[in-house]
């Protein structure tokens, strides 16, 4: 557990000096809409079979930490390898998109293992102080590394960051490899720490019989539903969402120091009301929280319409990280009273398909709408209809409270994880997994145990 307190803040130095700056170094190559599209999209979609492969190499070989290990050093591998292109001027847009793509697969893998791992390996007792204090080492690496990628860039970069395609083909990339080398650097030493960490036993995963009688219960069907109905707002989401980073350079043009300041700015937001959204849901449960965390992110791209400037720009990433913070703790908590505990890696690994096919064709949809000429305004103003509509929707056809077996606790607040950098949402967070142990089996009124169903184990 000590090991993984440090692990967390130089996994964030490797997030906030590398995935973070993906789209700034694509906007330098010149990369038009499509190609915004796809370097955000893609990796998500793409990246969504990695739950799915930590899954099947968990149930062949039975144990978390061999998994967590190699991928991390696959994605070691993947950052120093695009720092030897990027200071050789090697790097085009299609090699970044494939890069991320496998960047993402390997970070989905690792993170899925990891968080069975450690969800199994810290006490009950202990998990959520513990947690909370390696979340706060967490956020500091990632600002930190955040602050020096953006100083690295402002001073190493020749060329300003929203220039024209041939000014940007022929000079620049060596602080794009300087802060790639030390994210690569960062998770080389995370390797080191998570192959000096223990590992517990594994409890295993439910058998596909188990998980398609579940998917037939009312509880399954509301799980279903709320990863369709979510995977359909991250679509909305996504016609405008990746596009923001590239109208700050370009259409605002910001410096890296300013695009650092606003990256900044929303990473703090939804770090800092996170603990209030959580207490909202204590109080009034976790489909109201869902409501307005989605309202609120249907505002979002409608404040982007009138944003002119730095402290414009500050305010729509206030926005943002308002709104993402309520929206996936909303989530999330209706996840995980809808699924048993055995059953929630599956959710998890189902809902990271779903709404990575939807960011995908909806970052797809809104390049398509700016390789015609339409103005972003529009498009982002498009996006925020659309999401509104889609939140409606949403809250109407979601269960209201999730049905509890007899004697099944209600579960408590997710405890989250840093997975990532995410455009336009900030650091990416993810429940840890609890332990998989069954649930605890009531009684007869007369004391004898009752027979526990398929379902509720």
């Amino acid at each position: 557990m000590a090991l993984s307190s440090v692990d967390a803040f130089v996994y964030a130095v490797m997030v906030g000096l590398g995935e973070a700056w993906f789209i700034a170094d694509a906007v330098r190559l010149g990369a038009d809409a499509s190609e915004i599209a796809l370097l955000v999209g893609l990796p998500l979609a793409v990246g969504a079979a990695g739950p799915l492969l930590s899954l099947r190499l968990l149930a062949r070989v039975g144990r978390r930490k061999p998994v967590v290990v190699g991928a991390a050093a696959l994605q070691a591998a993947i950052l120093l390898a695009l720092a030897a292109l990027s200071h050789g001027r090697l790097t085009t847009v299609p090699l970044l998109i494939g890069v991320a793509t496998a960047y993402q697969i390997c970070a989905q893998s690792a993170g899925t293992a990891w968080s069975s791992w450690y969800g199994d390996l810290v006490p009950a007792t202990v998990r959520g102080g513990y947690f909370a204090r390696r979340n706060r080492g967490a956020y500091a690496g990632t600002l930190v590394a955040l602050v020096l990628g953006g100083l690295m860039l402002h001073r190493l970069e020749p060329v300003p960051p929203g220039a024209a395609a041939s000014d940007a083909g022929v000079a620049g990339g060596l602080g794009f490899a300087l802060a790639y080398l030390l994210a690569g650097l960062a998770r080389v030493g995370s390797v080191g720490l998570l192959a000096a960490s223990c590992e517990g036993p594994f409890s295993g995963l439910p058998d596909r019989a188990r998980v398609g009688r579940f998917l037939r219960t009312e509880r399954g069907s509301g799980v279903w539903r709320l990863v369709l109905l979510v995977g359909l707002l991250h679509l909305t989401v996504y016609v405008a969402s990746p596009f923001f980073n590239p109208y700050m350079l370009r259409d605002l043009r910001f410096t890296y120091t300013e695009y650092m300041a606003a990256s900044v700015c929303l990473v703090l937001v939804k770090v800092l009301v996170l603990p209030l959204w959580g207490r909202w849901i204590d109080r009034n449960g976790p489909l109201g929280t869902l409501g307005r965390g989605g309202v609120l992110l249907a505002l979002v791209p409608l404040a982007w319409v009138f944003a002119d400037g730095l402290w414009g720009v500050l305010l729509c990433q206030s926005l943002s990280g308002l709104a993402w913070s309520g929206f996936e703790v909303g989530n999330f908590s209706l996840l995980l009273e809808l699924g048993y505990r055995r059953m929630r890696p599956t959710i998890f690994a189902a809902q990271s398909v779903v709404t990575g096919s939807a960011q995908l064709l909806g970052g797809l949809l809104g390049g398509a709408m700016l390789e015609r000429a339409i103005d972003p305004r529009t498009v982002f103003g498009t996006s925020s209809a659309a999401r509104l509509l889609v939140v409606l929707l949403l809250v109407k056809l979601l269960p209201r409270r999730a049905p509890r077996a007899p004697g099944e606790p209600r579960p408590r607040r997710p405890v989250f994880r840093v997975t990532g950098f995410r455009p336009g949402t900030g650091l990416g967070q993810r429940p840890i997994q609890e332990s998989a142990a069954p649930l605890p089996v009531p009684s007869e009124p007369d004391g004898s145990p009752r027979a526990a169903t398929s379902d509720a184990t």
